[in-house]
């Protein structure tokens, strides 16, 4: 049974991973896949996962059925021989009648012990694996490292200060980031963009704690952010993401994720000024509107005003916004960056994103490229000299003038 079963359990939970995700995939995204025209060769995936499946499994149910088989052939020739040798016995008076009987009804009693045998071979190898699968997590190096004996957070985060600094992730040669400099007073909004790839995101992980810096300096209040516990500096400084999770709930309670005790003038407030109030007005249950399982039954629009209300209700003395207008249509994409920055008038705002529209309202610019700064400034001025951003501006408006002649 061991030697049958060692191979098939080791196969079995990759298998079953293997198909628990080509299922997900295709009942999450069935109608990307129509539209595609894909969704017949991911059933064809599916269902060969599914058989090889079938197969493995297969497999291991015959090193159980082979132990119980042979554990009940044994058992049943025994029991055999021992009548056998019992009843010669008994024919030459050397043994009872009734003693018999117990001499040939003990063999069965002592194959009970090793009934179960075949099947805990089975779960013994199952059980290893899961534990090899859980290990490599939990041996897996720790993104950060947090203190031993974390520093009380400072009162107020400001003024916010990266220098030098440079972040890798772990197995890149390159450095995601190299060098950087960044200072964030109260009520200064910041920008930064760049094409896919040079560090944008990477600076968003550093600053909530996300990701530890390899060298340079991180300091909010003058204090060491490296010092401080993780929890404590992500109260400070807030996250507002492109991929944002909305919960299968109301309206009501994705807003009381950030403040359970906010009040339904407050919850109205955060609305309007993420401009969804009117939207949430015009529903039939208002407030209490359940949204769907990751936002399902709103726009993408829509999602990503309802998770900054939820930053915004939060009220961080420092937001981050990573590319909160990815995944949108121009028009959508331009609308929303041109209400969050209204949003965030006189807040401290890390505006992380593609899109130039809007941009002359930020203090500042800064362009990366490979994790370096290669531009940085007011938008008007570096807008109006030739380099990275004068670039940038120029494919964007002829990316408006494509999609505006179709």
């Amino acid at each position: 049974t061991v030697a049958v079963a060692r191979r098939a359990e080791r196969r079995l939970a990759p298998a079953r991973g293997a198909l628990a995700t080509r299922v997900t995939e295709l009942l999450t995204g069935t109608a990307e896949l129509t539209v595609a025209g894909a969704l017949p060769a991911r059933i064809t995936e599916t269902r060969r996962a599914d058989r090889l499946l079938t197969r493995i499994a297969s497999r291991a149910a015959t090193a159980t059925a082979l132990g119980d088989g042979l554990t009940a052939l044994i058992s049943g020739l025994t029991v055999t021989a021992t009548a056998l040798v019992g009843a010669q016995a008994v024919a030459d008076g050397r043994l009872g009648g009734v003693t018999m009987a117990v001499v040939v009804l003990t063999p069965l009693a002592a194959f009970e012990a090793v009934l179960g045998m075949p099947l805990a071979v089975r779960y013994r190898h199952r059980v290893h694996r899961s534990a090899e699968r859980v290990y490599e997590v939990l041996d897996a190096p720790e993104p950060v490292r947090e203190p031993e004996r974390p520093r009380p957070a400072p009162a107020s985060p400001f003024p916010l200060a990266v220098r030098n600094l440079t972040a890798r992730y772990a197995g890149q040669e390159r450095a995601a980031l190299a060098g950087l400099d960044l200072t964030l007073q109260q009520g200064r909004r910041v920008a930064v963009v760049g094409p896919s790839g040079s560090g944008k995101t990477t600076l968003a992980q550093v600053l909530l704690r996300f990701l530890d810096a390899e060298t340079g300096t991180y300091t909010l209040g003058g204090v060491d952010a490296h010092a401080v516990d993780g929890d404590d500096v992500r109260r400070l400084v807030g996250l507002c993401a492109q991929d944002a999770h909305l919960f299968d709930s109301s309206v009501r309670e994705n807003l009381l994720l950030a403040k359970k005790d906010a009040t339904e003038a407050e919850l109205r407030d955060a609305l309007a000024r993420a401009r969804l109030l009117g939207w949430v007005d015009a529903l039939p249950d208002g407030l209490d509107t359940l949204v769907g399982e990751h936002g399902a039954r709103l726009s993408g629009g829509q999602r990503q005003r309802l998770a900054l209300a939820r930053a915004l209700l939060a009220d961080f003395p420092v937001l981050v916004l990573d590319e909160p207008a990815e995944h949108l249509d121009l028009a959508t994409a331009d609308a929303l960056t041109a209400d969050l920055l209204a949003a965030t008038e006189g807040r401290t705002t890390l505006l992380i994103t593609h899109r130039l529209a809007g941009l002359a309202a930020v203090d500042e610019v800064i362009v990366l490229d490979e994790g370096r700064v290669v531009q940085r400034g007011p938008y008007a001025e570096l807008a109006a000299l030739p380099g990275p951003l004068r670039r940038m501006v120029e494919r964007e408006t002829q990316t408006e003038l494509l999609v505006g002649a179709r």
